[in-house]
């Protein structure tokens, strides 16, 4: 039996992924109200590790994948 790691439960494309379901749900929202909702629930309940993960793949992969609202609320948030 394989050992389950944090890495292999969040890495950077799980960490996306997660991100772009946050902005899955607050689409339907007024875009800066669906910003801020994603910015602070990021800040609030993601660890910094879980944090500096998604800001290191997103400075390292031109096309990472996150959703244009999505996009908008890590910038605020960094």
């Amino acid at each position: 039996m394989t050992a389950v790691t944090h890495e292999t439960v969040t890495g950077p494309v799980k960490l996306v992924k997660m991100a772009n379901q946050m902005g899955d749900f607050f689409k339907s929202y007024p875009e800066a109200d669906g910003v801020e909702g994603i910015r602070e629930h990021i800040a609030k309940f993601w660890n910094k590790k879980m944090r500096e993960e998604l800001f290191a793949y997103i400075d390292a992969t031109p096309d990472s994948g996150l959703t244009p609202l999505v996009a908008k609320a890590i910038a605020k948030l960094r």
